[in-house]
């Protein structure tokens, strides 16, 4: 069992500052949970830089993967 976290954040101007608008956690418990899929829709004006991190583990060492991300 694992728990990962995602943050996005964003910034008009390329030095920052940077406005955290999204953060959330998932508890993944193999077999049963290896992916997860989320959507969020949000509305950015005036924004240069789009920044995502993810923790594949909060707790420990651990990998992941990102298929898609669709911006528009």
């Amino acid at each position: 069992m694992r728990t990962q976290e995602f943050v996005l954040r964003s910034s008009s101007n390329p030095g920052g500052p940077f406005r955290e608008f999204v953060r959330q956690q998932w508890n993944f418990s193999a077999p049963r949970s290896t992916r997860e899929i989320e959507e969020y829709r949000v509305e950015l004006s005036h924004v240069t830089v789009l920044e995502l991190t993810i923790v594949p583990d909060i707790s420990g060492a651990a990998r992941a993967s990102l298929k898609n991300l669709r911006l528009s």
